[in-house]
């Protein structure tokens, strides 16, 4: 599974680095939440489409790097990642459905 997880957070990268929000659904669930530091940012696939949307807008140049694959939990289907996003680093974790989607997004930013 571990591989498996891994692979679904880089296409997700991938894909919204792409700007192919259209093809959000291939990695994320239709109900998946993301909470930045505790503050819902979306909770479903449509909303994840407009989120990425603005994001390009505001940040045209910016790009979502893994900066490093932490853990995979294969008994509570978590994985952890370090994630770089317009200068800013994050500590992100990710719950995956039944099917190997994304459900739960959920970054802290790292202290500078």
């Amino acid at each position: 599974m571990s591989g498996s997880h891994k692979n679904t957070v880089e296409q997700f990268t991938q894909t919204i680095n792409n700007r192919h929000v259209n093809h959000l659904d291939n990695v994320l669930d239709n109900n998946v939440e993301k909470k930045d530091n505790t503050k819902t940012v979306f909770s479903n696939i449509q909303e994840a489409r407009e989120y990425y949307s603005m994001e390009h807008e505001a940040n045209p140049s910016a790009q979502w790097k893994i900066i490093d694959f932490k853990q995979d939990d294969s008994n509570k289907n978590t994985a952890q990642a370090t994630i770089s996003y317009n200068n800013h680093t994050y500590n992100t974790t990710y719950k995956f459905n039944s099917d190997g989607k994304i459900q739960k997004i959920d970054s802290h930013l790292q202290q500078q």
